[in-house]
């Protein structure tokens, strides 16, 4: 049995994490990924003990160990024998031309050739040289916030973010393969911005901004979750209300039913939230995590143990699931995450050793993939014209794959009912000021454009047959519910292949279909607890603390990849086959390092705050309210350059702050050092004055200022679009650009309930009679019930 994407070649010219976690994606989905290093090898085989990262990013890749330096033109056979490049050198650098690596000269060797640049802030915009790492790439994208009140801002920790660069990567590479396909005779340029990645997988927080904005409320909010995490008496916990009537169900199973009313005081951090837990406490510490869980989970509230890099191993789920799988070369066993999608008919093989530094390997000119004799692309800007896309999908991860597919051309029909609407309309919907309230909410509407929308009552026959006859046309079907919901209405993978044998089917449960947790409620904050992020995110003094946030998107991005590849297999042999995607297994993949590092010396490592493991970093307060910018001193040339900004030229004789080490050991006075001089300035004036000095440094970027940002509006990122009931606004596109190909969302804006009911099923033969008898019987309508 082969992977979906055998005979794909792929040449990988990349470090660290983001190009090599792109291409192990590509590896676990059947790719030949050939990986090219210099004498001195990638900076990752370094990192950490033993190189357990290194291992699981480029397990089962071909090494091949050049001197770039020396031999320039060594790349020239590889890259004419591929079908992808993907290459990670910052923008403007002067060895993409000497390598062989622009455009020009791949045209030469290759022009059947994709070619995926991956870089900080993408290859144009006045910010594509920008200095930056990990943490102010963090900054200027909004994603270090207030995660622990009363603390200062701080990152998502263990380096999640360059694994999610990454997956959008692969994304963009499976999507331009399609326009290489249409065989236009020239290199097809990917340019991923890792910037635009981050704010891509953010809950639309510009759109919350400017609906707050409008309705006269602060825009930049600190609430916290409900609960959120919490200590119990042997961990933490995470128990997470999602709605109103959790919350109730909280403070009854708690005892303190008279904090029922006062959800919106605790959660913005009033005096009732610190009353609110002086009584729970006590009632949490005399109870385990697992009684928690249990207890919690028989009252339909969602709550999940928060899991650590040891704790993750004994977790029933994962283990009964066989998710974690051994990895490295013999006498160096350790466990790592498996593969985050399971493909019933392509599954991911066991991991192969990584390659060895000094191996030479050849690409082979044999099993190359073939392509598709007549391409069905006939407009590289809609490269998924020829799909049809059944949306079972609710809330935020399905719902942005259908998204992605539909922006690029597929027609994607969305499955909702009067009854029960999809319940992401009501996520940040506010206040219900007009009878349309549940049609203009921000989250919804920009996860939901690109889509035809119809009501169909599933508990009813008429609606059952309905979507089955819907399901029976369409080449892929999605849905993320938990499982057995889709079982009890009859449209399971084993229903449709009765009615359409070569569909895709895509599942992405938030546990997984099978294990002793498959029938638990949770979110997305939840899957962050369960996965290992919220435990590797905070302060090493505090508590884990919730990205609160993109675990839905980075699901739907891998679930995505999964899909592309499946269609892949598909066109070679006519095969559809049933996608699993367990988001708790795709938050463990992106958070791997706690878990390979526990693996390999059974000791967990503190949660770093906004530390980093080699050299001095920090997030430091501005002049103004709650104003923020994060720094990094990577090198000595990086300290001299602060040394000379901060006008002290006597810290130059300072023993503490000598080198990278002395820093690292006296991280309180690096510290103290920086925070005193940014307290003096705005966010904007520090920022500037380090970067002028090439120090990496970024103001935190909020969501009321997300659309004023130069760099996304010379790249077109925002695009404007008008919707019948809440007007024009500016919703995000996608990470990256592909040259030629496409661009903008194609079918906009978000559909209103049941707007296309009647053009979806009358497309099916029902007539004007037919239809105006499924509203009167409440099995299709327009209008939500009981509004």
């Amino acid at each position: 049995m082969t992977g979906s994407l055998s005979g794909l070649r792929v040449l990988e010219v990349g470090t660290e994490i983001s190009a090599p976690y792109c291409t192990k994606l590509l590896v676990d989905l059947g790719a030949d990924v050939y990986k090219v290093e210099s004498p001195a090898g990638d900076p990752l085989r370094r990192w950490g003990p033993s190189s357990g990262l290194f291992e699981y990013l480029n397990a089962g890749k071909h090494g091949v160990t050049i001197d770039l330096e020396a031999h320039p033109d060594a790349l020239t056979e590889l890259i004419a024998q591929a079908d992808v490049v993907v290459e990670d050198l910052p923008a403007g650098s002067a060895d993409r031309f000497n390598w062989g690596l622009d455009r020009d000269a791949l045209q030469r060797l290759n022009p059947n050739l994709v070619v995926v640049r991956i870089s900080d802030y993408g290859q144009e915009g006045p910010r594509r040289t920008r200095q930056s790492t990990s943490l102010t790439l963090q900054a200027a994208s909004g994603w270090i916030n207030t995660r622990e009140l009363g603390r200062t801002p701080v990152q998502a920790g263990v380096r999640i973010p360059e694994y999610i660069a990454g997956s959008y990567a692969t994304l963009a590479a499976l999507t331009a393969l399609r326009v290489a396909d249409a065989g236009l005779e020239r290199v097809i340029e990917v340019d991923v911005s890792a910037f635009e990645s981050l704010l891509s997988t953010l809950a639309y927080p510009m759109l919350m901004a400017e609906r707050l904005k409008s309705l006269g409320l602060p825009s930049n909010s600190k609430a916290g979750p409900m609960l959120g995490i919490v200590r119990a008496a042997d961990g933490w916990i995470g128990i997470n209300c999602l709605t109103g009537q959790h919350w109730l169900d909280v403070c009854a199973m708690i005892g303190l039913p008279e904090f029922g009313d006062h959800q919106i005081a605790i959660m913005l951090g009033g005096p009732e939230r610190d009353e609110f837990f002086a009584k729970a406490q006590p009632w949490l510490d005399s109870m385990t995590v697992a009684d928690l869980v249990e207890l919690s989970q028989a009252m339909r509230i969602p709550a999940a143990p928060v899991n650590d890099g040891a704790s993750i191993l004994d977790c029933p789920q994962y283990r009964e699931r066989g998710f974690f799988v051994e990895s490295g070369s013999e006498g160096q066993r350790f466990l790592r995450p498996g593969a985050p999608f399971r493909l019933d008919r392509t599954p991911a093989q066991p991991p192969k050793p990584a390659p060895r530094l000094g191996d030479r390997a050849a690409a082979s000119s044999h099993d190359r993939r073939t392509k598709p004799a007549a391409s069905k692309v006939d407009d590289v800007t809609m490269p998924f014209a020829d799909l049809k896309v059944f949306d079972l999908s609710t809330f935020w991860s399905g719902a942005y794959l259908t998204c992605y597919l539909g922006a690029f051309g597929a027609d994607v029909v969305k499955v909702e009912s009067i009854q029960r609407p999809d319940a992401h309309r009501y996520s940040g919907s506010l206040l219900r000021s007009t009878d349309d309230w549940y049609e203009i909410g921000p989250m919804w509407q920009g996860t939901n454009l690109n889509k035809r929308d119809i009501t169909l009552n599933l508990s009813t026959k008429a609606g059952r047959e309905l979507a089955l006859k819907l399901a029976a046309e369409a080449d892929v079907v999605v849905e993320n519910f938990s499982p057995r919901v889709v079982e009890q209405f009859g449209l399971d993978y084993a229903a449709l292949v009765k009615v359409n044998p070569d569909v895709i089917m895509v599942r992405m449960p938030g546990l997984g279909l099978e294990g002793p947790w498959r029938d638990y409620v949770g979110w997305a904050l939840n899957f962050e607890q369960i996965s290992g992020m919220s435990a590797a995110t905070g302060y090493p003094d505090g508590p884990p603390c919730n990205l609160q946030g993109p675990a839905d998107p980075i699901v739907g991005v891998h679930a995505t990849v999964a899909l592309l590849a499946a269609l892949e297999h598909k066109r070679r042999t006519g095969e559809g086959q049933l996608i699993e995607v367990a988001q708790i297994e795709v938050g463990a993949a992106v958070t791997a390092e706690p878990v390979i590092e526990y693996s390999l010396t059974h000791q967990l490592r503190q949660r770093e705050g906004n530390r980093h493991r080699c050299y001095a970093q920090g997030v430091y307060p501005a002049s103004g309210d709650d104003e923020w910018v994060a720094v990094s001193v990577r090198d000595d040339a990086d300290w001299a350059a602060v040394v000379d900004v901060v006008g002290r030229p006597e810290l130059n004789e300072d023993p503490r702050l000598a080198s990278p080490e002395a820093r690292l050991h006296n991280h309180d006075a690096f510290d103290e050092v920086l925070s005193r001089w940014t307290a003096a300035r705005t966010s904007d004036e520090a920022a500037d004055c380090l970067r002028r000095g090439g120090v990496p440094a970024e103001r935190i970027l909020t969501p009321d200022r997300m659309y004023d940002v130069d760099q996304l509006r010379v790249r077109g990122f925002y695009q404007e679009l008008e919707h019948p009931l809440s007007g024009r606004h500016r919703f995000p596109g996608w990470p990256f650009r592909i040259t030629p190909g496409p661009r903008r969302h194609h079918r906009a804006p978000s559909p209103t309930l049941g707007q296309h009911n009647d053009e979806v099923l009358g497309a099916l033969g029902l007539s004007d009679d037919e239809l105006t008898k499924l509203r009167s019987d409440e099995v299709i309508g327009e209008r939500l019930l009981n509004a």
